[in-house]
């Protein structure tokens, strides 16, 4: 895997919306974040236009995300929000350019789309918050330090990556495992399975976090994932938050135990309620990375590893 430079003061990025349209006040408030950061900040023309609910016409979205990723002298891309749209670019990017210069490509949920081409073409990208995020920062011009997720990205992204440890859960199953570090928003790497963009090789560190999904359509999600042999073939699972739903007591499970029980006939380790995801509380994951995940009797425990150009920074959340 190819890790793009890490940044520093200085350095040009872009802030673009190639999904769903987003409120203009948090695009200037994450401008004003990443400007405090001491980067250049360059916006999307598109950033801020809105065509129903998307951030402007197909074309539009992807001129932004193309233009940004064929430039040569931009070091990071900031997706300033998910929602729904990705899909149609994805069939639409040419990396020709990213490859001469690859860089860093930040978003999530609708976003976990372009993480997974990344991946599949050898690039490491961020899985971490976006406009929202990073607008919360800024109170009257000035930065916030009150937001962990924040701060834990500006880290990874200057190269000094955290150690993440959490609590003990009663669905954890203990064990370590290593691998390369794939996945996030659920629903989209099931509308992946079968295309051209589904990647997730044996052997990976898979994590899991989804908004809004029924139960019984989670247990439909994770059934593919085992009936097409991605569930048996991992290293290890981390389950994240799974958020804006109602338990069914029909069903007779939890969300959490639906996914204990996918993959109850394997022996790697997993890890429950891990803090990523649509909450507030959304730390940043290097996906692509090699990471180390120990789930014991004290809690989880994962670690960026082959890193010996890195700083480490620990974290406990």
């Amino acid at each position: 895997m190819i890790t793009p430079p890490f940044l520093k003061k200085g350095d040009c990025v872009r802030l673009i919306s190639p999904a769903g349209a987003i409120n203009p006040d948090f695009v200037d408030g994450a401008e004003a974040c990443l400007a405090s950061w001491g980067l250049n900040v360059l916006r999307g023309e598109n950033v801020t236009k809105q065509e129903g609910r998307f951030s402007g016409s197909i074309t539009q979205r992807l001129s932004d995300l193309q233009e940004a990723l064929d430039d040569a002298d931009c070091n990071a891309i900031f997706c300033s929000r998910g929602g729904y749209g990705a899909v149609h670019l994805i069939d639409k990017i040419r990396l020709k350019g990213f490859r001469k210069s690859p860089k860093w490509l930040i978003g999530y949920s609708d976003i976990t789309m372009f993480h997974s081409l990344l991946q599949k073409e050898g690039y490491a990208s961020i899985h971490g918050g976006m406009a929202k995020m990073l607008a919360a920062q800024m109170n009257q011009g000035h930065l916030k330090a009150d937001s962990e997720p924040a701060s834990m990205l500006h880290d990874i992204l200057w190269g000094n990556l955290p150690e993440y440890t959490t609590p003990i859960h009663p669905l954890n199953r203990n064990g370590e495992g290593s691998g390369f570090l794939r996945g996030g928003n659920l629903s989209i790497l099931y509308s992946l399975r079968g295309t051209p963009y589904d990647y997730i090789p044996d052997k990976s560190i898979l994590f899991i976090e989804d908004i809004g999904e029924k139960p019984y359509v989670i247990d439909r999600m994770m059934h593919n994932l085992k009936f097409g042999g991605i569930l048996k073939n991992l290293s290890g699972l981390i389950v994240g938050q799974f958020t804006d739903y109602e338990e069914d007591p029909l069903f007779g499970k939890t969300v959490y135990e639906i996914i204990a029980d996918a993959v109850s006939e394997y022996s790697y380790p997993v890890c429950f309620d891990f803090p990523t995801g649509h909450t507030d509380q959304n730390l940043p994951l290097m996906t692509g990375s090699s990471v180390n995940l120990k789930v014991n009797a004290d809690g989880a425990k994962l670690n960026y590893i082959n890193k010996s150009t890195f700083s480490e920074k620990s974290k406990q959340v």
